[in-house]
């Protein structure tokens, strides 16, 4: 998962780079309305090779918490404990949630999965 994000952001960031010598380029041959066009493009790419970096950076995170809790340590939950919990204001919280202890997510994924039929 991580390096797809990582593919991603580098796809995203080739992509802003070269539409940002297209706009460069136009804009000296005077073409104002590409310019426009590729300098939308450039902020589209951006913000999707940034959304990708968080991504990467919050599994990274999370796998070195997963290692140090299953190494015996108690880390300290993750700010925030998990992505479900920022966009709900904590209201709700993700499988993943650093907050909970791992006997509470073993016990809630095996609760989950006993009710199956």
């Amino acid at each position: 998962m991580t390096m797809s994000s990582r593919r991603y952001q580098h796809a995203a960031t080739v992509g802003a780079v070269l539409l940002t010598a297209a706009a460069i380029a136009a804009v000296i041959h005077r073409q104002f309305t590409p310019a426009c066009g590729f300098a939308i493009g450039v902020l589209i790419l951006t913000e999707a090779a940034l959304r990708e970096y968080r991504r990467h950076r919050r599994v990274r995170a999370e796998c070195e918490w997963a290692r140090r809790r299953a190494l015996g340590e108690h880390p300290a939950p993750l700010d925030p404990c998990c992505l479900l919990a920022r966009h709900s204001h904590g209201e709700a919280h993700d499988r993943k949630c650093t907050d909970h202890s791992l006997a509470q997510f073993v016990a809630q994924i095996e609760a989950e999965y006993r009710d199956r039929p």
